[in-house]
């Protein structure tokens, strides 16, 4: 599996959610404190309703990216 960047991921995302036709961007860049709001709003509403299954999900990530640093911390010592 491939990591992308993180902005890159949220882009795809957001493309999936929105109807094709919306410019999206241009509509945060012109509205920003109404998108600061309904992203808000979403993401409490998500939050309540699938937080644990994201607080899973984001403590795998990090146990994941721990492990990956340390790997290489031992690597680089045993050069």
């Amino acid at each position: 599996m491939e990591l992308q960047e993180p902005e890159s991921i949220v882009e795809e995302l957001i493309d999936e959610i929105v109807p094709e036709g919306l410019d999206w961007q241009r509509l945060v860049v012109r509205y920003p404190i109404p998108s600061l709001l309904v992203a808000a709003v979403g993401g409490f509403y998500v939050g309540r309703k699938h937080g644990l299954e994201i607080l899973k999900a984001l403590s795998g990530i990090a146990a994941a990216e721990v492990s990956r640093h340390v790997s290489h911390l031992v690597d680089y010592q045993g050069d």
